[in-house]
């Protein structure tokens, strides 16, 4: 049997839906074009399956066509369609090859998906639209080259598709084009930077401001922001309202970039403060 033949034998065989197999992980439109050989699920993908079904994924993988991962040959003809704009070449091509489950493979059929989805929102045929936006969303996740960017454009045709077949799925989809369109802007980090040079021009007032950005804090950013909104109040001879910054700051795990400078702030801001134990403390901890 083939790959989808028997992903589908042992799913009939415990009685389970496509629905019920797929659960969160992949979706129901996706599993039905593994289970026709249409596809071919990624490493991950399969993992998940097998373990769905109590199966051994190795189980699936004898006598299966399947790649290890590395670039084999066989991309050319895939590449050039895609610089042609043949898209649905490209994805047919990839979806019947090894070098589909290779880590390009995977980037290719996201792109290409993804162009195909917009070519078909363009033309105003948004079931297909619909269709190839997630199968971009599926590839993309699959590679170690997941885009924000194809997240982005993928959700945005997902949530224009809903206005269209299913207004109930707009708010999710915008919600999701606005979590990866977070992901890939640098506004928090250039409102970071640009606060971190005010505030060593002496313009604290304006470091505030530019912290006040709608993009901070974001993941990752969190200890270097309070660190500079805290060195601004105390700038400004707000220690009290500087202290709880700078504390939570430290707490956030800063990188070493960080962690000496806003030991330094703390015990200056201590020292205003009075608490000249605590100042002590932070002293000692900085220079050990």
């Amino acid at each position: 049997m083939t790959l989808g033949q028997k992903i589908r034998s042992a799913r009939i065989e415990r009685g389970m839906t496509q629905k019920e197999l797929v659960g969160d992980h992949i979706t129901r439109n996706m599993l039905s074009r593994i289970e026709n050989d249409s596809a071919m699920p990624s490493m991950r993908t399969l993992e998940y399956i097998a373990a769905r079904l109590d199966l051994p994924a190795g189980y699936f993988m004898a006598d299966s066509r399947w790649s290890d991962g590395t670039s084999p040959d066989g991309l050319d003809d895939m590449r050039l369609a895609y610089r042609q704009g043949r898209w649905t070449t490209c994805i047919e091509l990839l979806e019947h090859s090894e070098a589909g489950t290779t880590d390009e493979g995977y980037l290719l059929l996201a792109r290409a998906s993804l162009a195909e989805a917009r070519e078909n929102l363009e033309a105003g045929r948004f079931e297909p639209a619909r269709q190839y936006a997630d199968l971009a969303d599926y590839y993309n996740r699959q590679g170690m080259y997941y885009s924000a960017e194809i997240d982005a454009e993928m959700s945005l045709i997902l949530a224009e598709c809903a206005l269209e077949l299913d207004r109930g799925e707009f708010e999710e989809n915008a919600a999701e084009f606005e979590r990866a369109v977070k992901a890939i802007s640098f506004s928090g980090r250039y409102a970071l930077a640009r606060a971190e040079y005010l505030l060593s021009t002496g313009e604290a007032e304006l470091a505030v401001k530019a912290l006040s950005s709608p993009e901070l804090p974001f993941e990752g950013g969190e200890a270097r922001y309070r660190y500079l909104l805290g060195a601004a109040k105390l700038e400004l001879g707000d220690a009290e309202g500087a202290r709880p910054l700078l504390e939570a700051a430290r707490a956030a795990d800063p990188d070493d970039r960080y962690a000496a400078r806003i030991l330094q702030t703390l015990e200056t801001c201590c020292t205003r403060l009075g608490d000249y134990k605590a100042a002590y403390e932070y002293a000692a901890l900085r220079l050990r």
